[in-house]
């Protein structure tokens, strides 16, 4: 899997930061890269990419408004098995109560 994300992202370099999540319908995980830090979220289920494509489209439409800061949207990569979704990380340890 992180051979084909090297190659779809073209990049050499896909070193994983420790930065992870995940919940009841995605895994996710931060790498390092030739061109900074992004952040990938992986679904191993069939309707993965209509999912996906339907968020990355919506990231998209927000960050045109230019209202809220949101993770620009990279693509979304169909694996052997589902599918990644890759955007811009963003650093949330530094929010407070008035973000």
């Amino acid at each position: 899997m992180e051979s084909k994300l090297k190659q779809e992202l073209g990049t050499s370099i896909l070193k994983p930061t420790g930065h992870s999540g995940g919940g009841c319908i995605s895994e996710g995980q931060s790498y390092d890269t030739d061109s900074g830090r992004i952040f990938v979220k992986f679904n191993h289920k069939s309707e993965a990419k209509l999912m996906f494509d339907g968020e990355l489209a919506s990231l998209e439409a927000i960050l045109k408004t230019s209202t809220i800061k949101v993770p620009k949207p990279v693509k979304v990569i169909e694996l052997d098995r589902g599918c990644a979704f890759v955007m811009e990380h963003l650093d949330m340890k530094s929010l407070n109560k008035h973000s």
